[in-house]
Parts: structure tokens; sequence; C-alpha cells
């Protein structure tokens, strides 16, 4: 069973990285970035001796834990009623401001992607959270 873990943990390890470094180093770097990456990883598991199984749970761990970070700060914000009430000068000639900076064009974005239930508004100038809401 052990071995399975590891074969597995080893085989979505590097396909998850190898697929982030060939976005990022393969546009920063060209092909040459690509495979440094790939060398200095290498490297550095051999030369560490770290079982991808502890790797594995460690990039799941820190992924929940972000996961968690972001759910906490989206159940901090306001509701749209909460956020009008804080902020008096939000809204204007019938429109819906941000409170930092002013702008009118806010975005409402998913918290979990595109599609998700959970939904909250974002200055587009700022990058600012602003208020919550949750689709029926």
């Amino acid at each position: 069973m052990l071995v399975l873990w590891e074969i597995l943990g080893g085989i979505f390890f590097f396909g998850f990285v190898g697929f982030f470094s060939l976005i990022l180093f393969s546009s920063l770097f060209g092909c040459f970035g690509f495979i440094l990456f790939w060398a200095a990883l290498i490297g550095l598991v051999m030369f560490l001796n770290i079982s991808l199984k502890w790797i594995f749970i460690s990039v799941v761990v820190v992924y929940a834990l972000l996961l968690l970070k972001k759910y906490l700060r989206y159940q901090e914000l306001p509701d749209y009623d909460g956020y009008l009430a804080t902020n008096n000068n939000a809204y204007v000639n019938g429109k819906v401001i941000c409170k930092h900076c002013g702008s009118e064009h806010l975005v409402h974005q998913g918290l979990f992607g595109r599609a998700g239930r959970l939904r909250y508004y974002v200055c587009v100038r700022c990058r600012n959270w602003l208020y919550r809401f949750k689709v029926i």
C-alpha cells in the first residue's frame, strides 16, 4: 500500500508542479527555464532524500489552509445591506461604489470558481473585497 501511495503522490506532485512550471518558467525563461526548473527540483528531491508522499501531503495541507483562509475572509465581509449601512457614502447616483477609492467599477467573483454560489464584489481599480452575497 505504501508503494501505491508513493507512486500516486509522485504522479500527482510532478504533474502538478510540471504544469505550473510549464506555464510560469516557459513564459519567463523559455525552454531553458523549464529544463532548469526540473533539474533543480529533481536534484533537490534526490539531495534531501525526500519521500514524495510527504511532499504530496504538505502540498494538500497548504492548499487546504489557503482555502480555509479565503473562506474565513469571505465570512468577515458584510452583506449588501450591511455594506451600505456601514458606509454612507458607498451609494451615489443609484450605483454602489468602492468605499476605498470611490470607483464605480465593481465585479462579482465566485469564491471557489466561476460558477460558485458564494460570491463577493471586488473593486476593479483597487482590488479590495467589498461585500458578499450568496446565489440562491
